[in-house]
């Protein structure tokens, strides 16, 4: 009975310690809903591309029409009027208004693109003959400053913008190493990281490594050694310094409502001060 019930034990702890073993294997697997969800391509928008080499359309952009004055002359082509007038803006679903045909997807389409289509689209009602050229006029463009910056986030991409242009424009703190900046090209199958060495570019002169930025860059700020140390010592001192706060803040307002009410008269023994 005894060798039973050890056997019976053994057995369970090796179940157990199996179990144990399998979990984190099967939680690392997503699911089908979390698969779906998943990146690509990309910085992970739904357009995407190089809008220095093709500027393309993206939520909030402004599509400018250009149609031939005889057709805006001739009363037959009022709609066409309608959409040369004033830019078309890209909604958030991907679409512009095209007056007489209605929404149209447009989302990461170039500006002949959205020419062509939108002139298929409405030649359908014309007899004549018609082109439609697009042209994208403002189209919001970021990336990002992250790290030892006094002001992390994103900035406006306007274009042609280098490593050391866009960090320079940056306020940096104190700790900042700009001997190891990494310029992040985020991609689920080939990410690019490249380090580089500011000083070398701006103390040297060396500007191979002053690369060109895209719109979606992460341009990384470490910080020095000692800032490295700083920094762990300020997440290891942060609970003990809220709390001091929290205290000070108390002892603060407990002393104002005595002085208020009547129970203290004196400041630091200085009863001018009250």
């Amino acid at each position: 009975m005894r060798r039973s019930a050890l056997a019976r034990s053994a057995i369970s702890l090796l179940m157990l310690a199996f179990a144990t073993m399998a979990l984190p294997s099967c939680a690392s697997v997503p699911s089908k809903r979390v698969q779906e969800l998943l990146v690509r391509k990309g910085f992970g928008k739904r357009a995407s591309g190089d809008a220095q080499v093709a500027n393309y359309a993206t939520v909030r952009a402004q599509i400018q029409f250009f149609v031939s004055p005889e057709l805006l002359a001739d009363p037959a082509f009022a709609d066409l009027v309608l959409l040369a007038v004033q830019p078309q803006p890209v909604t958030v679903d991907g679409t512009i208004y095209i007056p007489g045909y209605g929404p149209s997807y447009v989302l990461g389409m170039t500006g002949p693109e959205i020419g062509a289509l939108v002139t298929e689209q409405l030649q359908a009602f014309y007899k004549p003959k018609i082109r439609i050229r697009a042209r994208i006029l403002a189209a919001p463009r970021l990336f990002w400053v992250l790290g030892e910056t006094l002001a992390p986030g994103f900035r406006e991409f306007i274009g042609d913008l280098t490593v050391a242009e866009a960090v320079l424009m940056s306020p940096r703190s104190p700790v900042a190493n700009i001997g190891k900046i990494r310029l992040i090209r985020a991609d689920p199958k080939n990410p690019l990281v490249v380090t580089i060495n500011l000083r070398e570019i701006v103390v040297y002169g060396y500007s191979t490594y002053n690369l060109n930025i895209k719109e979606n860059d992460i341009i990384y700020i470490p910080p020095t050694f000692f800032g490295q140390v700083s920094r762990f010592i300020e997440r290891l001192t942060y609970p003990l310094t809220t709390v001091l706060s929290v205290l000070f803040q108390y002892q603060t307002l407990d002393f104002h409502y005595k002085v208020l009410t009547g129970d203290q008269e004196f400041f630091f023994g200085n009863r001018f001060l009250y």
